[in-house]
């Protein structure tokens, strides 16, 4: 009688050992899953953003190289595309990264490459831009879009 006794005790206490770690594992399990699905949602994001920064950099100099107003309007073009891409999809990370919860960071540096553009626009229109300064006005931006999204 006190063999079958221990181990009935035993099987109990392993099943108690099984139901304490069954939930767990699958939590892991589900989250782990999570987790990878979201790296690879980040991944293909970050893939997709720096074919667009490689645009904007080949469409800037372009634009530097040849300062038409049609080569303006299409790097304009890119980095609206570019921005409003970031906005949708990436700003998230943005907002993880920053001390301030509200995106006022990502915020200011849309408002930098707005400026930015704008200053780029006029000096265009002026005709006054030497081509030193449309590529400063173009790495500055570059500069700007990459802070955004890294």
């Amino acid at each position: 009688m006190d063999i079958e006794h221990l181990g009935k005790t035993e099987t109990s206490s392993r099943m108690m050992r099984r139901s304490m770690t069954a939930p767990s594992n699958q939590g892991l399990r589900s989250q782990s899953f999570q987790d990878i699905m979201n790296h690879q949602r980040q991944s293909v994001n970050a893939d997709r953003l720096q074919a667009a920064m490689n645009t904007i950099e080949d469409q800037g100099k372009m634009l530097a190289e040849f300062r038409t107003a049609k080569e303006l309007r299409e790097y304009k073009k890119l980095i609206r595309n570019f921005m409003d891409d970031v906005v949708r999809n990436g700003l998230q990370i943005e907002d993880r990264r920053s001390f301030n919860r509200r995106g006022t960071n990502a915020c200011r540096i849309v408002t930098e490459v707005d400026e930015k553009l704008m200053r780029l626009t006029e000096d265009m229109i002026e005709n006054e831009a030497v081509h030193l300064d449309i590529l400063a006005h173009v790495d500055e931006i570059r500069g700007l879009l990459l802070n955004l999204y890294r």
